[in-house]
């Protein structure tokens, strides 16, 4: 999923943890990229390779992604929790530690929707994933879905802020 579609989640995310600073929020949602990217730099991943986009067949992967440190979802449940702990913490608040955590549970769960590859434990098997890009209708469906999150997140952010500056 697109990097706008993911920070969608953390601006709709602030109102449930007004004490949560927006950008990490904006951050948790993409820890899983940029964990992916070291990873990939220090040669323990890599992108699965696809052929050209298509309409009408959706994408096409020849070979899978290996990303089971950066998204596997036993590694999900892990980053979330690295991530939500400390922030609680830090912040001297648990829901907004629970929110971050979540909110960077939440990049785990849109690619899941998105993709038919999503690790499930450190090897490439199982694979788990709705697969929505993988059919042209679906990968249709899948970029509406993208406009819709990020409409989505910039309406709850807008009514979010303009709802805190009538309260002051």
């Amino acid at each position: 999923m697109d990097p706008l579609a993911h920070a969608s989640i953390g601006l709709m995310a602030r109102p449930a943890a007004p004490k949560a600073p927006l950008w990490a929020l904006l951050l948790a949602t993409q820890v899983p990229d940029l964990l992916f990217f070291g990873f990939e730099a220090l040669g323990l991943e890599h992108q699965a390779e696809t052929a050209p986009l298509d309409l009408s067949t959706g994408l096409v992967y020849l070979s899978p992604a290996h990303m089971p440190w950066s998204h596997g979802l036993v590694m999900a449940v892990a980053w979330s929790l690295l991530a939500g702990i400390p922030s609680g913490l830090i912040l001297c608040d648990r829901r907004a530690g629970g929110v971050i955590g979540l909110t960077v549970f939440s990049h785990w769960f849109l690619d899941f929707i998105v993709y038919p590859n999503m690790p499930v434990f450190f090897t490439d098997r199982p694979m788990i994933g709705a697969g929505l890009v993988t059919s042209g209708p679906g990968l249709i469906a899948g970029i509406l879905l993208e406009v819709i999150l990020i409409a989505g997140g910039l309406a709850a952010f807008i009514h979010y802020r303009k709802k805190q500056r009538s309260n002051q």
